[in-house]
């Protein structure tokens, strides 16, 4: 594919500097295709944070494979229905203080220290730091968790989904 007509790298400006730089042939189709996977997986993880902060059950559990596995310290949630359920339950539970008048703070999931290994054309590996922030009483921001999440990405059907994400807490 020719460097200067991939979608990826027209939005972001890069032909221009991929004109003098990459090299030719087969590499460098490579490397742009590596950096486009690196860019949806990075949009996959912006998707499953912008889900679970806004509580949208279908679009959480949608970043997720069919046959998904989620260790959430612990607790394994297998396949995407189970998946999609931690959000539905995190929605009736806030309707429910919102109800009784004790409704708590939003939580806003912050990830961090991103990485992703390639390791062939359908799978890759992410990790990331994750921490939880909500407004207090006094106007200022509580860090409620701090961990990682450890990642096995797949494509299929030519989208990047979550097959395996393992949360970890940094405290016991």
């Amino acid at each position: 594919m020719n460097a200067c007509r991939h979608p990826f790298l027209t939005a972001v400006g890069a032909c221009a500097m991929l004109s003098f730089a990459a090299p030719a042939g087969a590499q460098a189709d490579e490397e742009i295709r590596a950096l486009g996977d690196r860019a949806e997986i990075e949009e996959l993880v912006v998707r499953y944070v912008t889900a679970l902060d806004t509580l949208d059950a279908d679009a959480y559990a949608g970043v997720f494979a069919e046959d998904a596995v989620f260790d959430v310290a612990g607790a394994v949630y297998r396949g995407r229905e189970a998946i999609r359920a931690i959000v539905t339950d995190l929605r009736a539970a806030r309707d429910r203080a919102e109800a009784e008048g004790t409704a708590a703070a939003s939580l806003y999931h912050v990830m961090s220290n991103t990485s992703i290994e390639l390791i062939d054309d359908d799978e890759a590996r992410h990790t990331s730091y994750a921490q939880t922030v909500r407004l207090s009483d006094d106007g200022q921001f509580v860090v409620g968790f701090m961990g990682r999440y450890e990642d096995v990405i797949v494509k299929r059907g030519g989208r990047w989904q979550i097959l395996s994400r393992k949360l970890v807490s940094f405290l016991d």
